[in-house]
């Protein structure tokens, strides 16, 4: 009988080491397989639950008071949100009055200051540009900008309504080597505003926050 039991076993022998190891490698990869699903579950699962729970948190650029930007980056929240468009708005109607009222002896970076202020204006505002570089050949300045250039220096943004905004500013003229060509002028302007959410690809561009001056009315200073 034993002589039986030593048969069998020299017999199953050739068949343990020819497929014992494919069976059980078979395992194993099934073994990690399983596992790896379970993994891929568990992850999907776990994205599923973020897209569902999770939430953006809106990060602004602090800007300085006449709206330029600083480095630091807060968070949004409904608090800050007027603060920081007030601010905005101030520094679109500081743009406006530079582009406006300086300028440059470089024809193209007066185009472009031109070309950034139409932008921002319609309306009545729009007429009163027109009219004001079109009827004195001394308010055009492409004609200036040959012999002198005009620099615009912003003193004070004073919020009159919520629409409303009065601007002073000081303006220096020089001749075409920077020397100061008398003293410098004092002016004031009253500038009525609306904002309107750009309709079109080209108002996007040059106008993304739709921030438009629809009246306006400037005057020197006396002193």
């Amino acid at each position: 009988m034993a002589d039986g039991n030593s048969y069998v076993e020299q017999s199953w022998r050739p068949w343990d080491e020819r497929y014992a190891d494919h069976v059980i490698g078979k395992r194993n990869w099934q073994l990690a397989a399983g596992c790896s699903m379970l993994v891929s579950l568990v992850l999907a699962a776990g994205m599923v639950w973020l897209s569902i729970h999770g939430r953006y948190i809106v990060y602004a650029v602090e800007v300085d008071k006449l709206g330029y930007a600083l480095t630091q980056a807060k968070p949004l929240t409904p608090a800050a949100a007027p603060d920081i468009t007030a601010r905005i708005e101030r520094y679109e109607v500081a743009a406006f009055i530079r582009e406006a009222r300086s300028v440059s002896s470089d024809p193209q970076a007066e185009q472009e200051w031109l070309n950034g202020m139409h932008a921002h204006a319609r309306g009545a505002a729009d007429r009163f540009l027109d009219e004001y570089y079109h009827a004195d050949p001394s308010h055009n300045p492409f004609r200036l900008g040959r012999k002198e250039t005009v620099s615009t220096q912003i003193d004070s943004i004073l919020p009159l309504s919520a629409k409303t905004y009065e601007v002073r500013w000081t303006e220096q003229r020089r001749d075409l080597n920077g020397a100061a060509l008398g003293m410098p002028t004092h002016w004031e302007a009253e500038l009525e505003t609306e904002t309107v959410p750009p309709g079109d690809a080209d108002a996007i561009v040059s106008n993304p926050l739709g921030f438009y001056i629809d009246h306006i009315n400037w005057t020197e200073q006396q002193e």
